[in-house]
């Protein structure tokens, strides 16, 4: 299912509904002439059947929002990890600049490294749902040199302190923003769960006895619509880091363009 996440947001969300509403017009094509020959509408009216069909779409509905709520809940979490991480890059920063030269220039030209490198290397990644490991080159070279530095004063010595704090809450976000791109999918067995109760809901549908199938398929339709609206929104939002609305690395390239690049004097 992995090419199902790469779709952008129009064409997965032209594909959900319309194979929603064209496995429901083909279900109620076969099924509705055989209803028709039993003795169900002798038994169960038309109101009857309504009644069953509110209530499946009650229970519908109270099971996909609950869903989407989580979707949702799991992306604006990965996003305000991938805030947090940029928001630790800032600090760890303008904690640098205190530092002595070339000590200052070294630990920053490796920050800036590691900030291209998620931008560069690791983003494209994530939008294929993979995360690196935690150990990285860069990361191992800035924590060498950075616990390497012997301070010389009072005042260095709480600088020091305070930058390697920042450093660790750096570490700390960069694990949960790894964390969010491999743990935040939704299991197979609750899509299971939502489609099996989509379909159940839907095929309620089927049941109903009206004359004319024009009208009979366009109840079906106005049933199948929400439902199929309501797949897409799980479905778009699964997976925080792809698809169409997916968390963006707009945070670390502003970082880049505003910050860093210009303090260096790089372009």
């Amino acid at each position: 299912m992995a090419w199902f996440h790469q779709l952008s947001s129009s064409e997965l969300a032209a594909i959900v509904v319309l194979v929603t509403l064209l496995v429901s017009i083909t279900g109620l094509a076969i099924t509705a002439h055989q209803v028709r020959q039993t003795t169900l509408h002798r038994q169960l009216d038309n109101g009857a059947i309504a009644g069953l069909l509110a209530a499946l779409i009650g229970i519908y509905a109270i099971a996909a929002g609950l869903t989407a709520v989580a979707v949702w809940g799991n992306t604006g979490e990965a996003a305000a990890n991938v805030g947090k991480e940029a928001g630790a890059l800032t600090v760890l920063w303008h904690d640098l600049g205190g530092y002595p030269q070339p000590v200052r220039d070294e630990l920053r030209k490796q920050v800036i490294a590691y900030t291209e490198y998620v931008v560069k290397d690791e983003w494209p990644l994530h939008r294929k749902g993979e995360a690196p490991s935690l150990s990285l080159a860069t990361v191992d070279a800035f924590q060498r040199m950075l616990f390497g530095f012997e301070p010389a004063t009072e005042g260095q010595k709480a600088l020091h302190g305070q930058t390697i704090a920042s450093y660790n809450k750096l570490l700390d976000a960069r694990r949960m923003r790894l964390q969010s791109v491999a743990d935040t999918a939704l299991p197979a067995e609750l899509w299971v769960v939502v489609l099996l109760l989509g379909v159940i809901a839907t095929s309620a549908c089927f049941l109903l006895r009206v004359d004319s199938f024009a009208m009979h398929a366009t109840i079906t339709i106005l049933v199948a619509a929400p439902i199929a609206l309501v797949l897409y929104f799980i479905a778009v939002t699964d997976r925080p880091f792809q698809g169409g609305i997916s968390v963006s690395a707009e945070p670390y390239q502003m970082l880049l363009d505003r910050i860093m690049l210009p303090e260096l004097g790089r372009k």
